[in-house]
């Protein structure tokens, strides 16, 4: 079919996509091999571009960028796809901000199935990210450019050892640590492209894509917002464990059945641990740019004018606070709440209710120095403190509590005489506080039982321990 050409409305790496009318006047985008680069970086382009023609002519769903046609261009595949005018995800925030959670709910919702669809024939995208997400005139999305997608039936090769591919403030800690990328690594990218939708940054924050690619390798993402709804937060937080095995599948936070969608090794692939190095994640940006978004002129990516979303008769899952759809509770969970006297003080949804308590009980004796924690969050712990009075010949008797809580957090220890308030001090951030009491009466005998307390300061917790020493008599 002949195609006339309109303007290019999108290049990035080894490709290029160019706006075009067919015979009937159809727009369309055409995706091609641009002309410049070193022989073995054509090669390269050339191979990804017939892969992702073979990828999209396997995948057919109404949230995937459809593959109208594959058009023989001399040494070259021209990949025809609908022209797709709404913009991308990453654009729609830039210029509108974050979407509202009931937005990225239903986002979500399509998106999760495309996934699944595509995780059910053993189609990894591993560039999941807000500019691969498009949309057409009615706003409905659609999952784009699987250019550097594997799949297990094809052959290996596309990718060099030791080569990270993707993108840095998007990808799974195992992808960025060089680890097979699976199934699980594009839920992981899924969720951090939805809480971008929701709060226009990504799981590891902003800066320097170098400085983005050492907080994926860590693992350590940013927290999610309170103020947005359980359910959403919920469903990020599991899409977003740091652990690939904790994460559910896509068929699973979707609400369908996962079988056929828990693809744990890539094809081609065998397990390693921490290859890529600072360097290779400069590599990784030359080699996000082999895959092309379908842009506008503008920058603003492509999507198809006609694509409609047809009505799920599959219920969505809604996950628990502590229980992925299809997984059983959390650790010291019933799936909705921390068992009694645990506490999730992490954050992450994953490990549960991390925060065990002590086997302390309330007033036990305190002799010496011990160690305890404040768990749960409203734990109070309180202690008999015996004190002898050992007649001082200088009446300076003494009685010192000394409380040394976690870092990062702040402690308060009260010293009582029944409701009486002797002494107090506050313990903040691993330096310690004494609370002094001194001998009442001279001459008389004072000893006496007094009650130690100790409680938290603020909003800060740790399941560690704090020290507690007493000291002196009267």
């Amino acid at each position: 079919m002949t195609y006339e050409h309109v303007r290019r409305i999108g290049r990035g790496g080894m490709g290029v996509v160019d706006l075009a009318t067919d015979a009937d006047g159809h727009e369309v985008a055409l995706k091609r091999l641009s002309l410049h680069g070193t022989p073995e970086e054509l090669a390269t382009a050339r191979t990804r571009i017939r892969r992702e023609a073979e990828v999209l002519e396997q995948l057919r769903h109404p949230n995937v960028v459809p593959l109208r046609a594959v058009e023989d261009d001399g040494d070259d595949l021209v990949l025809v796809m609908d022209h797709l005018p709404g913009g991308n995800l990453a654009q729609r925030v830039a210029e509108r901000g974050p979407l509202p959670p009931d937005e990225v709910l239903a986002l979500a919702d399509r998106l999760l199935d495309a996934l699944a669809t595509a995780h059910r024939l053993g189609i990894v995208h591993r560039d999941i990210k807000p500019a691969n997400v498009l949309f057409d005139t009615a706003g409905s999305p659609a999952l784009a450019d699987f250019g550097v997608a594997v799949h297990r039936d094809a052959t290996p090769g596309l990718t060099a050892t030791e080569l990270v591919v993707g993108t840095p403030g998007f990808m799974a800690p195992e992808q960025a640590r060089g680890e097979p990328v699976t199934a699980a690594s594009d839920v992981f990218s899924l969720g951090a492209t939805l809480l971008f939708a929701a709060t226009g940054a990504g799981p590891w924050g902003a800066g320097d894509p170098r400085v983005l690619m050492l907080r994926a390798v860590s693992g350590r993402t940013e927290r999610i917002p309170r103020d947005l709804p359980s359910p959403l937060r919920n469903l990020l937080g599991t899409m977003l464990a740091r652990d690939p095995v904790d994460r559910p599948t896509a068929a699973a936070l979707r609400g369908g059945t996962a079988a056929g969608t828990e693809q744990r090794e890539a094809p081609g692939r065998t397990r390693r641990r921490w290859p890529a190095t600072a360097a290779t994640a400069l590599v990784l940006l030359l080699a996000v740019g082999a895959a092309v978004a379908v842009a506008t002129r503008d920058g603003r990516a492509e999507a198809p004018a006609t694509t409609t979303i047809p009505t799920s008769t599959t219920e969505a899952c809604v996950p628990l606070p502590y229980q992925p759809c299809g997984r059983g509770p959390a650790p010291n969970t019933d799936g909705e709440r921390c068992d009694e006297g645990f506490a999730d003080y992490d954050e992450r949804a994953a490990n549960g209710c991390e925060a065990a308590p002590d086997d302390l009980a309330d007033g036990a004796v305190l002799e010496g120095e011990l160690r305890a924690n404040l768990v749960p969050a409203d734990d109070v712990d309180t202690y008999r403190l015996e004190v002898d009075d050992r007649f001082q010949l200088r009446c300076d008797g003494q009685v010192h509590v000394t409380l040394t809580a976690p870092e990062g957090t702040s402690q308060r220890v009260r010293i009582l005489d029944g409701d009486e308030e002797l002494a107090s001090a506050v313990s903040g951030d691993g330096v310690s506080g004494t609370a002094s009491v001194r001998e009442p009466n001279c001459f008389d005998d004072d000893g006496s039982t007094l009650t130690v307390v100790v409680e938290s300061v603020g909003s800060d917790r740790s399941p560690e321990d704090y020290l507690l020493e007493a000291r002196g008599s009267f």
